[in-house]
């Protein structure tokens, strides 16, 4: 390619920079894999900086567009290292006048040829595939919507509203969502062999009245316009009550109880509370209506596996045990679809490029006057060897 300054021809030829970006998301997925919580403005920090990048990769792909019709494609100064070189007796003028006929193109100074190869087009496709894999992914990131909601058998729940979901995240140009139905939980069924985390009926309700039926079942999402919403769990709340013998009460609060990955005996979900001056944990056995309560005081466990029905009251030493009310709910996420055929397209792309621009090195030579003759220096198999005959 033709001159330029070599801070530029750093960012717009080296892969080293391409490198950089690869900070933020590495540093998200370390952090994720080991459960470490990321500042609020992480989201916001990773989106940027994939913009950024794909607008680089956008710079790239046009420059080497704009020189892929010409004869000097990469230009004597790009990938050029003065250090080693062969010395040869021949002079710059000799080596010239037979480059041409092994194939290469030279410069009008006669110190510098190419070959035009196949991996150059495997640049340009490597840098296509990651365009269309950021530009898509920050796409699908600018207009994300997500919302988690616990629902239960009852009236009907409106998806449009924000105030019906627990938690929403969305990306900065994300609209409220306004075509979604309304949704209603017919049955719930608990884990079993057949739904090992449990599955939920719900009726679609539309705005001109139709009516579709699905069973929600974890990991399988149903199409709703362009969202998909999917079961993630079972959840169970129980208001948990413990007093004292002189009825002092030392907690009376929602605990939430998650399905377990591994059941503790027969009890297949538990969730930790704390209180002012005690901690502990519930477990559920949701087919016998089943509680099981660890109370810690002061560091020492003074209650342990202690079992009840949902609807009784259980004394142990000088505690008072039950369960006001208990809360059956399905965790339901829905998510605005991404665009997951494109992106593993441009991910195939970029691999498979990334493997021919490997495979195929660019075939390039640059030759400097020397007292003796002059020195070469040279890139990819065949050059070496055509140097290698000059001798």
């Amino acid at each position: 390619m033709s001159y330029v300054s070599k801070p530029l021809r750093l960012l717009l030829t080296s892969p080293w920079v391409l490198l950089f970006f690869l900070v933020i998301p590495v540093a998200v997925i370390l952090s994720l894999a080991f459960h470490r919580q990321l500042p609020s403005v992480a989201p916001s920090l990773l989106l940027a900086n994939n913009i950024c990048c794909s607008l680089l990769v956008a710079v790239r792909l046009l420059r080497y567009l704009a020189f892929m019709g010409r004869k000097i494609r990469y230009g004597a100064c790009s990938g050029h290292s003065r250090r080693g070189g062969m010395e040869l007796t021949r002079t710059p003028g000799e080596i010239r006048s037979l480059l041409p006929a092994s194939g290469y193109y030279v410069t009008p100074d006669g110190l510098y040829g190419e070959k035009h190869d196949a991996g150059y087009a495997g640049t340009i496709i490597l840098y296509g595939g990651l365009l269309l894999l950021l530009a898509v992914g920050s796409w699908d990131n600018l207009y994300n919507f997500s919302g988690v909601l616990l629902d239960g058998m009852g009236p009907a729940t409106d998806l449009n509203s924000l105030e019906s979901y627990r938690s929403i995240g969305r990306g900065p140009l994300a609209a409220k969502p306004g075509s979604l139905p309304r949704m209603v939980i017919n049955k719930q069924y608990l884990p079993d062999s057949t739904y090992p985390r449990g599955a939920t009926d719900v009726s679609l309700l539309s705005g001109d009245g139709s009516v579709q039926q699905h069973r929600l079942v974890p990991r399988e999402p149903v199409r709703c316009g362009e969202y998909d919403l999917f079961m993630a769990k079972l959840v169970f709340q129980p208001e948990l009550v413990i007093k004292s013998r002189d009825s002092k009460v030392l907690f009376d609060s929602l605990v939430t109880l998650d399905p377990l990955v591994q059941k503790r005996g027969d009890f297949g979900f538990y969730g930790p509370y704390v209180g002012n001056d005690l901690v502990g944990g519930v477990y559920y056995q949701p087919e016998k209506s089943l509680l099981m309560v660890v109370i810690t005081r002061n560091g020492q466990r003074i209650v342990t596996d202690l079992k009840f029905q949902v609807d009784q009251q259980v004394e142990q030493g000088e505690y008072i045990l039950s369960c006001a009310k208990m809360g059956q709910w399905s965790e339901i996420h829905l998510i605005r679809r991404r665009h997951k055929k494109l992106l593993m397209f441009g991910g195939f792309l970029a691999l498979a490029a990334l493997i021919l621009r490997l495979a195929v090195r660019p075939e390039r030579l640059w030759l400097e006057e020397s007292p003796g003759g002059c020195r070469a220096w040279c890139s990819g198999k065949k050059s070496r060897l055509f140097i290698q005959e000059m001798k």
